[in-house]
């Protein structure tokens, strides 16, 4: 008995000092993020700034940061992205028209105001090597600058266009992780996750003012975020957007209507900013259109108030009228399974069923892109809800160990479905 106790003190004291030990030595770096973006919906493309702050926290002296470029990726049909789609038999884009394909330019990167060489890797042109003007030593920073102009694809994959809808996913350059295993440059997939570091995030997004928005974060103008939660408590037929839509389908014959992406209100003359914020996130993520109709509740989290909000277009209107509820239930029950969500809001949006990817998370809102019953909703919404806690909180690496996000997940969803 002696021996055994002598035992169980010595894997307590090895396991303490392995953990104490590699909680010293764990590190991770910062980027912090203010980009104002603006939409051009003639030419569907943008026109950006985009400040960062890179913050070394690693012991080692950085020389260069790699880049991802990940708009690149709808370049042209020899990029990993469209050889992926033909491996798994779509050539979508591979046939695709020059005009629906996609790209990023105009860059210019500065580095505390002086300029940087970019060199484009030569093997994937949606990945980059930031040449530094000066070295980085550990624990400092520096602020890197670039406007970019970017043509946006048709909706083959994950972001892009449908008519005037708009799904803004990888849309501006991104640093690649640094972790001790080095360097995590990736090209941009249509089938494998992505990895970034975390960080905080100011974004302003410009467009005409009769586009209804869905982004990452809080929204800060408060008249706006009022204007919303207004009209997520109407009844979706009482929403302006829907009554726009019945007369939009009136004007045509029905055997000439177009899909219904394409019946679009003319754009406002008038333009709006709206600022955004979320901290202690790796990703941001944004979505327009101007049919959204929107529905909200809250839900209370330890006596904490969540904004939940769901946005989906007249067409989905029976599909998604209980999403608000399906997402109530989701975050409780990741909150008391897991740990409490940690951001102030949460959002679902409606992409385009075509493009048929079930759904994509993204920080604190998910893309769902299926139809089907309302149970398929529901769990897809949990799903997708989950993965805050799995892939937007936990960060890990999916494209190495995919079974700690997808599969651990799916566990969950799986008790989620079993209990109700």
């Amino acid at each position: 008995m002696q021996k055994m106790k002598k035992l169980l003190h010595l894997i307590l004291f090895t396991l303490t000092f392995f953990l104490s030990h590699a909680q010293s030595t764990y590190w991770q770096q910062q980027v912090n993020y203010y980009i104002h973006v603006t939409l051009n919906d003639t030419d569907n493309s943008l026109t950006a700034f985009e400040k960062m702050e890179y913050v070394n926290n690693s012991p080692d002296t950085l020389f260069y940061i790699w880049i991802h470029l990940w708009p690149n990726a709808y370049k042209n049909d020899r990029t990993a992205f469209s050889e992926q789609l033909l491996k798994n038999g779509s050539t979508d884009f591979y046939f695709s028209k020059e005009q629906e394909r996609g790209y990023i330019n105009q860059l210019n990167f500065q580095v505390d105001s002086v300029a940087a060489v970019l060199e484009i890797d030569s093997s994937a042109i949606d990945v980059a090597r930031l040449i530094l003007p000066r070295p980085l030593p550990p624990h400092s920073s520096i602020r890197i600058t670039t406007p970019f102009h970017e043509k946006l694809p048709y909706n083959f994959s994950r972001g892009g266009r449908v008519g005037q809808t708009y799904q803004l996913t990888q849309w501006f350059p991104k640093p690649a992780v640094y972790d001790r295993k080095g360097w995590h440059r990736m090209p941009y997939l249509d089938q494998g996750e992505f990895y970034s570091e975390f960080g905080n995030w100011e974004v302003s997004i410009t467009l005409p003012d009769n586009y209804v928005v869905a982004a990452s974060g809080d929204l800060q103008d408060t008249s706006e975020l009022q204007h919303l939660k207004d009209i997520g408590k109407q009844k979706p037929s009482s929403q302006k957007n829907y009554r726009l839509f019945q007369q939009l389908l009136s004007g045509v014959e029905k055997k000439e209507r177009p899909a219904p992406e394409m019946l679009m209100p003319v754009s406002s003359k008038n333009l709006k900013t709206l600022t955004y914020i979320l901290n202690n996130a790796h990703d941001f993520v944004w979505f327009a259109s101007k049919l959204f109709l929107v529905h909200f509740d809250t839900l209370q989290i330890n006596d904490r108030p969540i904004d939940v909000f769901s946005y989906y277009n007249p067409w989905d209107e029976e599909y998604w009228r209980n999403s608000v509820e399906y997402m109530k239930d989701a975050v409780r029950f990741y909150s008391k399974k897991i740990g409490e969500y940690p951001y102030n809001t949460v959002s679902a949006v409606a992409g385009n069923a075509a493009v048929n990817s079930g759904g994509m998370e993204y920080a604190t809102i998910t893309l769902i892109t299926m139809t089907g019953s309302q149970q398929d909703l529901d769990a897809t919404l949990a799903h997708e809800i989950g993965h805050n806690w799995f892939y937007g909180i936990l960060g890990t690496n999916e494209r190495d160990h995919a079974w700690m996000d997808e599969g651990i997940n799916e566990f969950y969803q799986q008790q989620y479905e079993d209990d109700k």
